[in-house]
């Protein structure tokens, strides 16, 4: 991938704020800058409507999502594969399901899909083959912001209590992304100009 590379101090990228102190947004969006910038994937994954409509009667419905999702992957030794997902509630009539961001790392995709279709109920048939769907990911920012346009929707929809309960990020997502914006942020690398300013207001 033929990144532009510029630290742009006259944009703040030389007085970026600690991560401890971004917000949990800002996170994400960094989550999902990463993924371009390491030939990550851009991920929409179907429910299965049983487990969709589990889902509807919990408190944290991700945390149910990452509980699973954990558990397949541990099952394929994938447990180290880096993923942010979001969950979303289509328009008006309400359908859940995930968007989201994954490193394959040289994983077969076959063996990703498997994990991740097991942990939200596989689908059989024709409607399963559309279960999965997964690309290059070329426009993180872009991308970022399609998957959070409905948020405040799906929390309302599903009496969240707040923005973050629809979100789950594997553990090795968050180390391997804080690493790299802490080396960035102390001038240890030059940052990966993706396609805007490295930390925005959202």
């Amino acid at each position: 991938m033929n990144l532009a590379i510029n630290i742009r101090k006259e944009e703040g990228q030389g007085n970026l704020p600690p991560w401890y102190r971004l917000t949990t947004q800002q996170r994400h969006r960094e989550m999902t800058r990463y993924a371009q910038a390491h030939q990550g994937y851009a991920l929409t994954l179907n429910l299965r409507p049983e487990f969709a409509d589990l889902l509807r009667d919990q408190e944290k419905p991700m945390r149910i999502i990452g509980k699973r999702m954990n558990a397949e992957l541990n099952r394929l030794d994938l447990r180290q594969l880096p993923v942010l997902m979001v969950l979303e509630a289509t328009r008006p009539e309400g359908r859940l399901h995930l968007h989201g961001v994954y490193l394959a790392g040289g994983i077969p995709k076959q063996r990703i899909q498997e994990a991740m279709r097991r942990a939200v109920g596989y689908i059989p048939g024709r409607s399963g083959s559309r279960q999965f769907q997964a690309k290059l990911l070329y426009a993180a920012d872009g991308w970022n912001n399609y998957i959070v346009k409905d948020r405040g929707w799906t929390r309302k929809l599903l009496s969240l209590s707040d923005d973050e309960q629809n979100w789950w990020v594997s553990h090795r997502m968050t180390q391997i992304v804080c690493k790299d914006y802490e080396d960035t942020r102390l001038g240890r690398k030059a940052a990966a100009n993706n396609n805007g300013p490295r930390v925005t207001a959202l």
